[in-house]
């Protein structure tokens, strides 16, 4: 009768070895999966955040609002159009169950909650229809519309006068007229270019006016 033969301790040794080797690519293959998944979520969260900011951001400035100061000395639309920042008048409340017009500014700043970080942020105040200046968004906080932005650049389409052909400039410099387009370029973390937005002025100057039925002159239109 024929004894049976069982494992000897080399043999168990390396089917330990094995099985544990085995354990080990299980387990990171496993944590890779999960990091890529947990990373395309990350990725997804983001793209789909600054796709609402940048909806957001292209019906706002849609709506710009050629509102005029009231300055009896000269005409002076509420728009002021730089290369970091722009700040104008918009036709959507400054907040819900409010009405009238809201004084808008966009601009890139830094992230107080983390250090290194720049966002794409927007203020909004209910405009006031005495108003002269911008003064009123200065202690307003911020909206953050889009984050992780290193720079951004304003440039807008216009001309001096009717009798000029319009062009894209990097600051607009003409208080007494309004721009057709205004485009945005900006970066993200790291310097990586972002789409451009260009966006058309829907209201011409002629919006922020009521004209008097007996001269045609124009009244500033506020509300």
């Amino acid at each position: 009768m024929r004894r049976a033969r069982g494992f000897t301790l080399i043999e168990m040794v390396v089917a330990l070895v094995l099985l544990g080797v085995m354990m080990v690519l299980l387990y990171d293959g496993l944590t890779f999966a999960l990091r890529s998944w947990d990373a395309g979520d990350a990725n997804g969260r983001r793209t789909a955040d600054r796709r609402i900011g940048e909806n957001f951001l292209r019906r706002e400035v849609a709506e710009v609002f050629p509102m005029r100061w009231k300055d009896p000395m000269q005409l002076r639309y509420a728009f002021e159009g730089g290369r970091d920042a722009v700040r104008f008048v918009s036709s959507r409340a400054a907040a819900a169950g409010q009405g009238g017009l809201s004084l808008v500014s966009v601009s890139v700043e830094d992230d107080p909650k983390t250090s290194g970080t720049r966002s794409l942020v927007m203020r909004r105040v209910l405009a006031d229809p005495d108003a002269s200046d911008f003064s009123a968004l200065d202690g307003v906080q911020p909206t953050v519309l889009v984050e992780d932005v290193d720079s951004v650049a304003f440039s807008y389409f216009g001309a001096e006068n009717d009798f000029t052909d319009p062009q894209w400039m990097d600051e607009w410099k003409w208080p007494g007229r309004m721009p057709v387009m205004i485009r945005i370029a900006a970066k993200g973390s790291g310097g990586a270019p972002m789409p451009d937005i260009v966006i058309r002025v829907m209201l011409g100057e002629e919006a922020g006016c009521l004209e008097s039925g007996l001269q045609r002159g124009c009244r500033p239109r506020r509300s």
